[in-house]
């Protein structure tokens, strides 16, 4: 029994010693660089390049995504009607385009062609003057208002005699002053058909005139420019458009279907997609709120690779070099060991934060870090404590 309790304290001195051995000699082992830090991740605020309202999110926080998935998106009417008034700008202008590449059509120049002969026709009825005709038809209507005129001069005197007559029956007291209103009432309008029968008169009697005159020469001007205006028109339509005007109609073509490029962007660009994979670390919006360009709306972690943020001795910096394997453990996960590659080195020293390294260590310059790491399932988060060891090979 005894023997067996002296062989039992005997192992453990040994073994004690030994892992005591080993852990000085890892410790102090001159090929090993040891450090620590924390996970870190690319992340990104994520938002849309447009203003409007917050019609849906669609992505939660601690949610996984793929890239191209869409996260949130905006009220987009607007945007639509913008792109349905834009193509209907494109259409006028391409069938503008396309009118002015045919050329004029036979009816048009038909119609340009008739528009000049009605013009010269106009203009020779003016020089030619006034016809017999038209004077004795112009004489003629004279002598009916003049003699309409004496019918109603007539009619004016007989009503003034009633009405003088029967005022002083009305005065003896033979009659009512209804009576005698009534032959007033007669006697006015006798009075204004003759006042009008004058002015026919007048009206005739310069008719004649202008008509024995023949046109004035303002109308013969005015029908001479329209003349020639509509046979400029005429050689117009016959040559078709000119170059000039079919280049600007391609450019309003070009400039439409710019607009409707811009307008289907505007579409396109009020939808919030990831740009990558990842997880969702935070939501800053609700549907309903009004989102400016650029607030964010969620933000975004890439998951894979990552990074563990560390620092490294002024006496090691010259040991080592970018591209160094690397294996980096975590307490979360005991006896799992992550490869890793040293893909940052700092050129600026600095003071180590406190949450990493000891006190008599942060009196010390030290420099940052980076080592890569392959992270396909997810299990390094940002923030976690790690710890990496690199070998020195000589």
């Amino acid at each position: 029994m005894k023997k067996t309790v002296r062989l039992i304290i005997l192992v453990l001195i040994v073994g004690g010693g030994l892992t005591w051995a080993f852990f000085f000699r890892e410790k102090d082992d001159p090929n090993l660089i040891k450090m620590s830090g924390n996970i870190e991740v690319v992340q990104v605020d994520l938002g849309f390049e447009l203003s409007g309202i917050l019609a849906e999110r669609l992505a939660d926080e601690g949610e996984t995504v793929s890239k191209g998935d869409l996260l949130a998106r905006l009220d987009d009417s607007n945007y639509i009607l913008q792109v349905q008034q834009a193509k209907a700008e494109l259409g006028y202008a391409q069938a503008v385009l396309e009118e002015l590449e045919a050329g004029s059509r036979p009816e048009e120049i038909a119609q340009a062609k008739a528009m000049v002969s009605q013009r010269e026709y106009a203009l020779k009825e003016l020089l030619s003057g006034s016809r017999a005709q038209e004077i004795k038809e112009a004489a003629a209507a004279l002598d009916q208002a003049k003699a309409g005129a004496l019918a109603a001069e007539s009619k004016v005197a007989l009503a003034k005699a009633d009405y003088e007559r029967y005022h002083k029956i009305f005065e003896s007291g033979g009659i009512s002053i209804q009576a005698v209103q009534t032959y007033e009432t007669q006697m006015d309008i006798a009075q204004r058909g003759f006042e009008e029968a004058k002015a026919r008169v007048q009206a005739a009697n310069e008719r004649l005139h202008l008509v024995k005159e023949g046109p004035r020469q303002e109308l013969i001007r005015q029908a001479r420019a329209a003349l020639e205006q509509a046979e400029a028109d005429y050689e117009l339509v016959k040559a078709g458009p000119r170059k000039e005007n079919i280049a600007q109609a391609k450019a309003r073509v070009e400039s439409a279907g710019e607009a409707v490029k811009i307008a289907e962007k505007r579409v396109r660009d009020s939808l919030l997609k990831a740009p990558f994979d990842g997880v969702i670390l935070a939501k800053s919006a609700e549907p309903g709120a009004y989102m400016n360009p650029g607030t964010p709306v969620v933000t975004l972690a890439q998951m894979d690779p990552v990074w563990l943020r560390a620092f490294v001795s002024e006496r090691d910096l010259g040991r080592i070099r970018l591209g160094m394997e690397v294996e980096v453990s975590t307490d979360a996960y005991p006896g799992k060991k992550y490869p890793g590659a040293l893909s940052f080195i700092s050129s600026e020293s600095e003071f180590t934060p406190k949450s990493v390294q000891t006190f008599e260590e942060r009196l010390n310059l030290m420099y940052r870090v980076k080592i890569e790491l392959s992270n396909p399932d997810m299990a390094l988060k940002p923030g976690m404590p790690a710890d990496a060891v690199i070998r020195i090979t000589q």
